[in-house]
């Protein structure tokens, strides 16, 4: 197998694991919604008075462990799909 061929068949598995390390790894699904949490005094400038936290959802995408594991069996497919055409099956 040429090593230009190995390459292009592993690149959606390195694709997919640098996208995931991107969003930080996270060992969980796909996100849609990341929450801002923000303490808020009750009396502006007075914070020894107490403290609300306010959540904030905003709408971002955060890739999870489905990713690199796409990647992977797409990976699969395409060196499975290389294999079978030199074999002549």
């Amino acid at each position: 197998m040429k090593f230009r061929n190995l390459f292009l068949c592993l690149l959606p598995f390195l694709l997919g694991l640098g996208i995931w390390t991107s969003h930080g790894a996270r060992l969980a699904f796909w996100l849609t919604t990341v929450e801002e949490r923000k303490e808020i005094p009750f009396v502006d400038g007075m914070p020894e008075l107490g403290v609300q936290t306010q959540i904030v959802w905003k709408e971002e995408f955060v890739s999870g462990i489905e990713t690199p594991l796409l990647g992977f069996m797409a990976s699969l497919a395409f060196l499975a799909i290389l294999f079978f055409r030199r074999q002549g099956v």
